[in-house]
C-alpha cells in the first residue's frame, strides 16, 4: 500500500493560488459543460450541473492538495450557532431582493433579442433535473469552493471586509456569467455577499450551504409559478410591488441581526 503523505510537507495553500482558479472557475465550468454536449449529453440543465460536479470538484481537489488541516477543519464543516441556523429561515428573503435587482438590470440594460431564448416545452425529468442541480449540486460545488476555501484565505490576508467583498465578487461572477451571462453577474453578487455574510459570522459552511439549498427550493417553485409574485415568478409584471421589496428587506436585516448577535457572543 502506498503510505499516506504527511500533511506537513505538502504546499501551502495560498490566497493567489485560489484567486487565480476562482478567475479560471466559470471557464473550466463552460468548457466542462461544452464538452458533455459535444460527446452527446442533451438539455441545458443537466448539462450545466454536470459541468459544475466536474469543474469544482476538479478546482477543489486541487486546493485539498495543500491542505494543512483536516478536510472538515479546513473548509469551516463544523458545527455553527443555533442562531445562524434561524438567520437561514430570513436570509432567504433576499433571493427577492437580487431577483428585483434583476429586473432592474434587464431595464436599464436590455438582452438583445438575439441572445434571447424562446420558451419551449420542457424536456422529460426537466423538474427532477432542476431540482437536483439547484439544490444539491451547485449548493455544495459553489460553497465548497468560493465560501470554504477562497473566503477563509482572503479573510485573513486582507481583513473581513475586503475577503467578504472579494469572495462575493468573484462568485458573483462565477455563477452569473454561466446562468444569465454579464446580465447575471448584479443577482448572483448580492446572493453571494448575502452567503459570504452567514459563512463569516456563523463560522461553518453548513448554514451557507443550507441557506444555498433552500435559495435553490424557492428558485424551483419560481420556475414553476408557484409562488405568483409579480417580477419574481409571475411574468406579467415586471417588477415587484414596493410591499413585498420591503418585506425582504426587513426579513434580510432581521437575518443580519441574529448573525451579528451570534458572533457577539462567540467572541
Amino acid at each position: 500500500m502506498i503510505p499516506d503523505r504527511d500533511i506537513g510537507a505538502r504546499p501551502p495553500l495560498k490566497l493567489e493560488f485560489a484567486f487565480v482558479l476562482a478567475l479560471l472557475a466559470p471557464l473550466i465550468h463552460v468548457f466542462a459543460a461544452m464538452l458533455l454536449a459535444l460527446i452527446g449529453f442533451r438539455g441545458s440543465v443537466p448539462v450545466v450541473g454536470m459541468g459544475a460536479v466536474l469543474a469544482y470538484t476538479g478546482i477543489i481537489s486541487v486546493c485539498a492538495l495543500r491542505f494543512q488541516r483536516p478536510p472538515s477543519q479546513q473548509l469551516a464543516l463544523v458545527r455553527a450557532p443555533a442562531a445562524a441556523w434561524i438567520a437561514v429561515a430570513f436570509l432567504a428573503a433576499s433571493i427577492v431582493l437580487a431577483s428585483e435587482l434583476d429586473n432592474w438590470v434587464k431595464v436599464l440594460f436590455p438582452v438583445p433579442s438575439e441572445l434571447l431564448v424562446s420558451a419551449d416545452e420542457p424536456p422529460p425529468f426537466f423538474g427532477a433535473t432542476f431540482a437536483l442541480v439547484e439544490i444539491a449540486v451547485f449548493p455544495f460545488a459553489y460553497e465548497l469552493f468560493f465560501r470554504g476555501i477562497l473566503q477563509p484565505l482572503a479573510v485573513a490576508r486582507i481583513g473581513v471586509i475586503g475577503g467578504i467583498l472579494l469572495t462575493a465578487v468573484l462568485g458573483g461572477v462565477a455563477s452569473g456569467l454561466v446562468f444569465g451571462g454579464l446580465w447575471g453577474i448584479a443577482p448572483a453578487f448580492v446572493t453571494s455577499l448575502v452567503l459570504c455574510v452567514l459563512r463569516q459570522t456563523s463560522g461553518s459552511l453548513w448554514p451557507p450551504i443550507a441557506l444555498h439549498a433552500l435559495m435553490g427550493v424557492l428558485t424551483l417553485g419560481a420556475q414553476y409559478q408557484v409562488f405568483g409574485l409579480p417580477g419574481f415568478d409571475d411574468a406579467t409584471a415586471a417588477h415587484t410591488p414596493l410591499e413585498w421589496i420591503a418585506g425582504a428587506a426587513v426579513s434580510t436585516a432581521i437575518g443580519f441581526w441574529l448573525l451579528r448577535t451570534a458572533a457577539r457572543r462567540a467572541e
